[in-house]
């Protein structure tokens, strides 16, 4: 999807006021182009720092990964930060779990460096109260992402019941705060179409809240079960509401001055889980490397050298392209995850030396 004047504008002004509060992180984002013709990726990187959570979605992917020995620490996590700030990367974003449940978000968030990254957490909302989000503001969170399936506490939703409202609530605490409000959306084949789904797009369009649309993936609670994956009259669909409702973003890790709507494995987003894996996105449980083993630019340089990511793929691997997912994401399917890049890719998945 090309940005719409909408997107441009608000991402301007949104800019212009970040530059006030974090100047070295919007020095970074004006690099980024100068970076990509040098044929440099800016990935978001994400922290599943822990799992802990207040509610057992149907839908969670994130409960299934197999305890390890090392797991993360705001130490480790600020190394990693150091990394990719040297690399000129400018976003980072923490995910449970909850993480309003993290005892020691604060110290993450200090590890981070919050001058440095423009910041996120990825909420259910149920705990974001007007006072948390003030505080969450006040420690350098920048933008919080809070799940919304629809604006009526007994629509169709993934979520536990309560959520909704909490969730709404949430939405208006973030905004008060000053924090960047972010509804995320997870469209299946069954939902996307549906009138409770445009009745949400258009409050959210009302509202002047982002939506990230996260199409639903075979994984996790859903291992295997493909007919839920959107299709291609979908995904007609989903533009079509994109140009009704501009605040809909079928990108879900949208970076600055990057191509919208393409696949971000890797080149828009790495995933950190709990015990240090390193995956191409969230929904990808396939690891490139580990932080407590490899730097961030090996991670990187491995992960690119894989055709299917270092190619541009203008639909989601693991989420449209049933080829993909048949090849690659169904050798994780009942196994200790993450599996490891050479389980699940063969020779010929490989971008072959020029030399």
């Amino acid at each position: 999807m090309e940005r719409t004047e909408y997107q441009k504008r608000t991402e301007h002004d949104k800019r212009e006021k970040l530059r006030k509060i974090k100047p070295k992180v919007v020095a970074k984002f004006e690099k980024y182009e100068e970076l990509h013709a040098r044929g440099q990726y800016t990935p978001i990187i994400e922290f599943t720092y822990d799992y802990r959570c207040n509610m057992s979605c149907p839908h969670c992917s994130n409960l299934c990964f197999s305890p390890k020995e090392r797991s993360l620490t705001p130490e480790v996590i600020g190394h990693v930060a150091d990394q990719a700030d040297a690399m000129g990367l400018a976003q980072m974003g923490i995910s449970g779990g909850e993480p309003l449940m993290f005892p020691d978000l604060e110290d993450v968030v200090k590890a981070i460096g919050p001058d440095r990254f423009h910041l996120f957490i990825s909420t259910n909302g149920a705990l974001l109260s007007e006072k948390k989000a003030k505080w969450l503001r006040s420690i350098g969170i920048d933008k919080v992402k809070i799940s919304l399936d629809c604006i009526d506490e007994d629509g169709p939703s993934f979520h536990d019941k309560g959520q909704t409202s909490a969730a709404l609530r949430a939405l208006k605490n973030a905004v008060a705060a000053d924090l960047q409000p972010v509804a995320q959306t997870v469209f299946t084949h069954q939902n996307c179409r549906t009138l409770e789904t445009e009745r949400m797009a258009a409050y959210c369009q009302e509202n002047d809240i982002q939506v990230d649309i996260m199409l639903g993936k075979a994984i996790g609670r859903w291992e295997g079960h493909e007919e839920i994956l959107v299709d291609g009259s979908d995904l007609q669909y989903i533009r079509k509401l994109h140009e009704k409702y501009p605040v809909l973003h079928l990108d879900t890790f949208p970076t600055y001055h990057e191509k919208q709507g393409s696949c971000g494995a890797v080149k828009k987003i790495l995933e950190v889980t709990k015990y240090g894996d390193v995956m191409p996105c969230v929904f990808i449980h396939i690891a490139i490397g580990n932080v407590f083993d490899d730097t961030l630019a090996e991670i990187m340089e491995r992960g690119l050298s894989i055709r299917h990511f270092r190619q541009d793929s203008p639909i989601c691997l693991s989420g449209v392209d049933r080829r993909f997912i048949k090849n690659h994401m169904s050798k994780f399917y009942g196994k200790k995850l993450p599996i490891s890049y050479k389980e699940a890719f063969s020779e010929e998945d490989f971008v072959k030396d020029d030399k």
